[in-house]
């Protein structure tokens, strides 16, 4: 035993049958927002577009599909977490989405306009 061991104590050794199993990754989130750059509102079929092109799997029904329009695109990545974050708290909020986690990613339309596709995962 070392010194820093002798004042501090030493690692302790976890059983790992006794470890706590880690939750598995959902397969799909809750709900996805999409914010489409510019002042006009994506249509459902633009959604769809933007949808196909994030989760080339598909989406199950159950999962709520909101578009908005981001008429001052963001500069940086501090912007666009900032952006996010006000969307994933009220969103969250009103779909009764406890405890929700969330992912971002930016990508491109179907017509090329930039489009920031924001995940929802139920905590």
């Amino acid at each position: 035993m070392g010194l820093f061991s002798k004042l501090f104590g030493g690692k302790s050794q976890v059983d790992s049958s006794s470890a706590p199993e880690t939750a598995a990754e959902p397969e799909h989130p809750d709900a996805v927002i999409v914010l489409r750059r510019g002042m006009s509102v994506p249509k459902p079929e633009y959604l769809e577009g933007v949808l196909a092109v994030a989760f080339s799997g598909g989406l199950p029904e159950s999962v709520a599909r909101i578009a908005l329009a981001q008429p001052s695109w963001f500069k940086n990545d501090e912007v666009a977490d900032q952006i996010a974050a006000g969307v994933v708290e009220a969103f969250a909020a009103k779909l009764g989405v406890e405890g929700a986690s969330s992912r971002r990613r930016a990508l491109d339309g179907p017509d090329g306009c930039a489009c920031l596709v924001i995940e929802l995962y139920r905590g």
